[in-house]
């Protein structure tokens, strides 16, 4: 599963250029460290003149829903790449409303006898960001109106495994617009292991009131 991320120092004009985006908002994104399921959080999706980028509401509403926000009760932050195009709740985005949610990082939890252990996993190079595979809607409520979206997940690769047996789908940014026409999931090219790096944090970062550059630092083992 992907339930934290973070967006630490990023900004719409950087992603502009990476991504060589159509358009985005204006100016920087406020660095947080304790990003969790509802928050706003910046997507890149199909655009009429190109892939944008937007913010969407971190948990995915889908476009048939009428009722009131607070009465959806399922759980659909996260959408396992094996169910997904089948899914009532995400069948329709996984065909027409493909994104990528942009993250500096984000937290998964090893499972230990001793308890859970937090790491924090994060780009290995210069890359601004991590591009998770997501899917997004646009929807009219009574007590909300705009963007939702949800994270793609899939089973650990590698040494991923030995933290926790899921993990976003990480897109290459070559093979963003792959992933944003409509390619199978499982065909889509992953990023690298050796694109990504990790180590464990503090147990901190286990309550969302806790929000500051500390969650993300290293602790000895």
């Amino acid at each position: 599963m992907c339930g934290r991320i973070t967006l630490a120092e990023m900004s719409w004009a950087e992603f502009r250029s990476w991504l060589t985006l159509a358009s985005a908002p204006q100016g920087v994104i406020p660095s947080r460290y304790n990003v969790a399921p509802t928050a706003m959080v910046p997507i890149v999706r199909t655009g009429e003149e190109g892939p944008e980028g937007a913010l969407a509401r971190w948990w995915l509403i889908p476009g048939w829903y009428r009722s009131p926000l607070a009465t959806w009760k399922a759980s659909t932050f996260n959408a396992r790449v094996e169910e997904a195009a089948r899914k009532p709740a995400f069948r329709d985005a996984w065909r027409h409303r493909r994104c990528a949610v942009l993250a500096s990082g984000y937290y998964e939890w090893q499972q230990l006898p001793d308890g859970k252990h937090p790491h924090y996993i994060h780009p290995a190079g210069n890359a601004p960001a991590l591009l998770m595979a997501g899917l997004c809607s646009e929807v009219r409520l009574p007590d909300f109106e705009g963007l939702t979206c949800t994270i793609i997940t899939e089973p650990a690769r590698g040494p991923m495994a030995a933290i926790h047996d899921r993990m976003p789908l990480l897109i290459a940014p070559q093979t963003l617009p792959d992933w944003l026409s409509g390619v199978v999931g499982v065909e889509v090219p992953r990023l690298p292991l050796d694109g990504l790096t990790w180590h464990e944090v503090g147990r901190a970062v286990g309550s969302v009131r806790n929000d500051d550059a500390s969650l993300i630092e290293p602790i000895e083992v």
